[in-house]
């Protein structure tokens, strides 16, 4: 061993025991309560690896330089793959925020399209019931028009019958006034006919008196 050794193995020990409290700080505590991704922990680690490579530069230990690499190897790998977890879970949180907005799109296009049927079933209802209202006045209507065709002609007739009813009055009193009228005149005539008969009949007597 050469006399410029002696120093760093010294100063090797002095690290050492600075760094042990470190240590037995890491193993019981940091690493028994703290997760490897949690941010406290990475910082007592980065800062021991960041002291170990430093220590190991200045006291020319491979070990030291390796075991702080090796420190600050594992936290900026434990730190990136914590960053993109926490990336992933911002997809994940953005992807669910835009999966929730896509359902609320939906579920609203859904109520829409359902209060648009609603409405064309319901105006379809309306105009159903509009046009059977319209047949149904149609008809009755139709109903009203046939039953005053019907009074109409019915009173027509009835007018018929009574001007019928009326000619066929005077027809027959015209008749009975001609029959009259003949009755009469026969009677007339027979009167008219026994008169000179009866004269004659009373002048007869009267002859035979004149020449007996």
């Amino acid at each position: 061993m050469s006399l410029s050794t002696i120093p760093r193995n010294i100063a090797r020990l002095e690290y050492s025991a600075v760094r042990l409290p470190l240590t037995l700080l890491e193993e019981h505590v940091v690493a028994r309560y703290w997760d490897d991704e949690a941010v406290l922990r990475l910082g007592f680690e980065r800062l021991l690896g960041s002291l170990d490579g430093i220590a190991g530069r200045l006291l020319d230990d491979d070990d030291l330089s390796r075991r702080g690499q090796a420190l600050m190897l594992r936290t900026e790998y434990l730190a990136m793959a914590d960053e993109l977890e926490a990336r992933a879970q911002a997809r994940r949180l953005q992807a669910e925020e835009e999966l929730q907005a896509e359902q609320a799109t939906a579920r609203r296009a859904r109520e829409q399209a359902n209060a648009e049927m609603d409405a064309k079933v319901a105006a379809a209802a309306r105009q159903e019931q509009e046009e059977k209202q319209q047949v149904r006045r149609a008809a009755d209507a139709q109903a009203r028009a046939k039953k005053a065709r019907a009074e109409r002609a019915a009173r027509n007739r009835a007018a018929q019958a009574e001007g019928a009813n009326q000619a066929e009055q005077k027809r027959i009193s015209a008749r009975q006034a001609r029959a009259t009228a003949a009755a009469s005149e026969r009677a007339a005539r027979r009167s008219s006919s026994s008169a000179p008969s009866a004269s004659s009949a009373r002048r007869r007597p009267s002859g035979r008196a004149t020449g007996s």
